[in-house]
């Protein structure tokens, strides 16, 4: 039977994987901006993993929490997936980013198992060490050239630059947007979504903020979204 407490470090583990790695939500790649020409160059590389046991009984026993196996917290098929796949490497990443702070720049899930780690340089031999330990395929984007703390200044820089540019054109009662960082799409991107209830607004929201500037490495698109928001994402 699943225990309360098994429950409470579920639902903690969710939410801090939330909050630690970006959505894989995807939208047309954005073009080469001069950002993003001028960055360094960056580098992907494929991990295997050493493999998880697949018989039946041997997933069962796996230890999903300390004195908690599979077998154990009567699962949903969903739920065991997210307790084999997904919170062994969102736990790895939490490690990772606490760890290797001035290191690590993001990570992401995104379809059919797969998992990616950006690190501002060579990826340290210690995170490697702390993903390869989960026994699952992951790959790693090197050479970024910022780390998460940095990305998340160049975000709200670009979210100041949309809010003046919407005060000064007098559009922020009828024109809303996000900001966001979104290396799912392209590493080292923020992307800027213009929204409102009808095209208009939106197109004129999006000829008052233009492309906002940011420096190398990061490089910014500007998308129409759909109706009304108003939420920067910092």
């Amino acid at each position: 039977m699943r225990t309360a407490a098994a429950r409470a470090t579920r639902a903690a583990a969710i939410l801090a994987a939330g909050a630690l790695c970006l959505g894989v939500a995807l939208a047309p790649a954005p073009g080469p901006s001069e950002a993003s020409d001028a960055a360094a160059p960056w580098r992907g590389t494929e991990h295997a993993g050493a493999g998880l046991a697949t018989d039946h009984d041997a997933i069962m026993a796996r230890e999903i929490y300390p004195g908690h196996t599979l077998g154990e917290l009567n699962y949903s098929p969903q739920e065991q997936e997210w307790a084999l796949y997904q919170k062994p490497l969102g736990d790895a990443a939490s490690v990772i980013e606490t760890e290797f702070a001035d290191d690590y720049a993001y990570c992401y899930f995104g379809e059919s198992r797969t998992f990616t780690m950006g690190f501002a340089g060579d990826a340290p031999a210690g995170a490697i060490a702390v993903l390869d330990a989960t026994g699952l395929p992951f790959t790693t984007v090197e050479g970024l050239g910022f780390s998460a703390t940095e990305y998340q200044a160049a975000t709200g820089a670009v979210s100041r630059q949309v809010i003046e540019a919407l005060d000064e054109a007098g559009l922020r009662s009828t024109v809303g947007f996000t900001v966001e960082s979104d290396p799912t799409i392209q590493p080292r991107a923020i992307v800027v979504s213009i929204t409102g209830d009808d095209a208009a607004s939106r197109q004129s929201g999006m000829a008052a903020v233009g492309t906002p500037s940011i420096s190398a490495p990061f490089s910014v698109t500007v998308l129409e979204g759909g109706g009304m928001l108003s939420v920067a994402t910092f």
